[in-house]
């Protein structure tokens, strides 16, 4: 029992579906003889349906977003749509234990194949009545059907796993929805996906979005601006279509932006940046690498080295992370973001899960690593730092401290807007966007901006 629930708790840390199984019977099948296998074993008449004899093993803990599969023979296959389930949810593999091993795990076992699923048997988390029959099972298993494996490597094969990223056909699909062109940058080793939403002619702006942000969940800001410049929308290394790379430092991000500024001959670029983004967008500025028309920070975290902590826990991004990768809808992001469209709370649910694990889990250990006032006093005028009113990102404190370390950049507050400033207050921050963009078109002899911002006709 030990090993199993060993495994279950790790699926569950990884975001992996947890399912149990359990015999049951009715009154009727359990008192009569319609069914063959209880008049082969007669003693299994005990197994009612709501007795304590069909309820799980308390130490497996087991949890509102478990599946429970009942069913009245060996196979967890059999006569249920345990089959459907895992297709549903995007399961190829499934790790099979319990007991007993002869009888249950190695019917259902086999039905897993034969339906499709490579297949695992736990060798430690799996039991029978005798030594004898429990070592038959597996070496039967092992020799036609299953891999049968020791703790250890089912454990690290759930942590290898979990950082699979994932885009699913529905996600896909969005892309059909919107009105921009894929194009494609390599920086070193890593190929980059950039959303390019034209005019050709137009201003170039590189949009960096945040930590579990890919390219596509910013469309909505891009598809406002297209009337004034040329939004071009990156998937971060380690999101959305873009390559998983060696490293995840704001170096290695500044050097995407070179990447793509050079690949795609951009000339005189706006960097705008949020959150994440925002950071990448400072360093990139600030190193002077590149010919730029102005910089525009959208509340970058402003935690470092001997500053309060990044006020989202790491256990939390990883958390909605799992929620994606095991399955998740718009319903349930918005219990995390509340605020939001409904549009983006859809893109969110089926985007998430293409972000690296080890992308977040670097990154957001750079916001206390690496210290936005390292570069925040270099980036050069123009510049312009939006951030939410009720952020707990950018504090008033923060705020005051970023405008006293860079007097030249000018600050825009947006009332009632939280750190994710566009989805919180859309029509607000996207008119603060617009007319900081216009201020910096207008500076350079480029074209006007006008203060209204239209509403997408899509």
């Amino acid at each position: 029992m030990t090993a199993a629930a060993t495994l279950v708790a790790e699926a569950r840390r990884h975001g992996f579906p947890v399912i149990y199984t359990a015999i049951a019977y009715t009154p009727a099948e359990a008192g009569g003889d319609s069914v063959a296998w209880l008049r082969k074993a007669p003693g299994m008449r005990a197994l009612r349906e709501g007795s304590d004899a069909v309820a799980l093993d308390p130490r497996l803990e087991r949890r509102d977003g478990d599946h429970l599969v009942m069913k009245k023979g060996a196979s967890a296959f059999h006569g249920t749509a345990l089959a459907g389930l895992l297709s549903g949810l995007d399961v190829d593999t499934v790790l099979v234990f319990g007991a007993t091993t002869s009888g249950c795990v190695r019917a259902t076992a086999v039905d897993a194949v034969q339906s499709g699923f490579d297949t695992l048997v736990v060798r430690e988390a799996c039991g029978d009545r005798a030594q004898g029959p429990h070592d038959a099972a597996l070496f039967d298993l092992q020799a036609k059907y299953a891999d049968v494996v020791e703790l250890g490597e089912a454990l690290a094969y759930l942590a290898e796993t979990s950082d699979r990223r994932t885009v699913t056909q529905s996600a896909l699909a969005d892309l059909g929805d919107v009105p921009a062109t894929s194009r494609w940058v390599t920086s070193g080793p890593v190929r980059l996906h950039v959303l390019d939403y034209g005019p050709a002619d137009g201003v170039p702006v590189l949009v960096l979005p945040g930590i579990t942000s890919p390219a596509v969940t910013m469309d909505f800001v891009a598809r406002r601006l297209t009337d004034l410049v040329r939004p071009l929308v990156l998937d971060v290394r380690g999101r959305g279509l873009s390559d998983d790379a060696p490293g995840y430092d704001l170096a290695s991000y500044a050097a995407d932006v070179d990447a793509v500024v050079d690949g795609l001959g951009l000339r005189d670029p706006i960097l705008l940046g949020h959150s994440m983004g925002a950071r990448i967008a400072a360093r990139a500025s600030a190193t002077g690498r590149r010919s730029l028309r102005g910089t525009v920070l959208v509340d970058p975290p402003l935690s470092g080295p001997g500053r309060g902590p990044y006020p989202t826990t790491l256990d939390a991004f990883l958390g909605q992370l799992d929620q994606a990768r095991r399955g998740t809808d718009a319903d349930e992001v918005a219990r995390s973001w509340p605020r939001w469209p409904r549009r983006e709370l859809e893109l969110r649910a089926r985007w998430l899960s293409s972000c690296s694990r080890d992308a977040i889990t670097a990154t957001h250990a750079g916001f206390e690593s690496e210290d936005f006032f390292d570069d925040w006093p270099k980036v050069p005028a123009p510049a312009f730092f939006l951030y939410g009113g009720a952020s707990p990102v950018v504090t008033a404190a923060g705020a005051a401290e970023a405008l006293e370390r860079n007097p030249s950049a000018e600050f825009v507050e947006v009332p009632d807007a939280g750190h994710m400033v566009f989805w919180d207050r859309p029509e607000e921050g996207l008119s603060a966007l617009r007319e900081a963009l216009g201020k910096l078109l207008s500076s350079s002899g480029g074209p006007r901006a006008d203060a209204a911002c239209p509403r997408d006709s899509a």
